[in-house]
């Protein structure tokens, strides 16, 4: 699995896109687009020059696709142009930094991570293979997140707090005490829902 250390160029300058892979043709469902469906992930034939961008951003189908095509074809690490990373950074194998993002120092952002557009990781902060967070999160420094979180639009962590594995912060939520079992937290501060 490849890793990247700081800034890698623009996708777009680097590589020509062939296309989406959905198990559904008809995923794009009329929106507009340079590029179509060309075939389910499971099934593709890839090419030896081939590479995968995974922008699924549940944590679990993202393990499991990333799992299903280990060895098939090669994953790439996506960093927009338009992302502000240190040069102590290091990102893991198959993650995706979207446009906006500003990464501090001293970070480490494992396999298969999704930073989405205007997320800002402040320094010293640990992020586990398979998050996705959303839009305009915000951690703090020294935030530590396990495997597999989910954390949704404008949800924030105040620094130095720690996320286990398996958690869901919803959209807009603030985060202000360390979070241990596995589930879903809302609102400010965020609290455990039982669902």
């Amino acid at each position: 699995m490849e890793s990247w250390i700081g800034m890698n160029p623009g996708f777009f300058d680097e590589w020509e896109v062939k296309g989406f892979l959905d198990k559904n043709p008809n995923a794009l469902n009329g929106f507009p687009s340079d590029y179509s469906v060309i075939g389910s992930p499971l099934e593709y034939s890839f090419g030896d020059n081939d590479y995968v961008l995974i922008c699924i951003t549940n944590p679990e189908t993202k393990m499991l696709l990333s799992q299903a095509l280990q060895g098939v074809v090669r994953f790439y690490t996506y960093i927009d142009h338009t992302a502000i990373v240190s040069k102590f950074v290091k990102v893991g194998g198959g993650s995706i930094v979207a446009p906006n993002c500003i990464v501090s120092t001293n970070v480490e952002i494992k396999e298969f991570v999704t930073l989405n557009c205007g997320t800002q990781i402040g320094h010293d902060c640990r992020v586990g293979r398979f998050s996705s967070l959303m839009p305009n999160v915000d951690l703090g420094g020294g935030v530590v997140l396990g495997e597999r979180v989910f954390m949704g639009t404008n949800s924030t962590i105040i620094p130095r707090k720690t996320v286990s594995d398996n958690i869901v912060i919803g959209a807009g939520s603030i985060v202000v005490r360390n979070l241990s079992k596995a589930g879903t937290y809302f609102g400010n501060p965020a609290s455990h829902l039982k669902l």
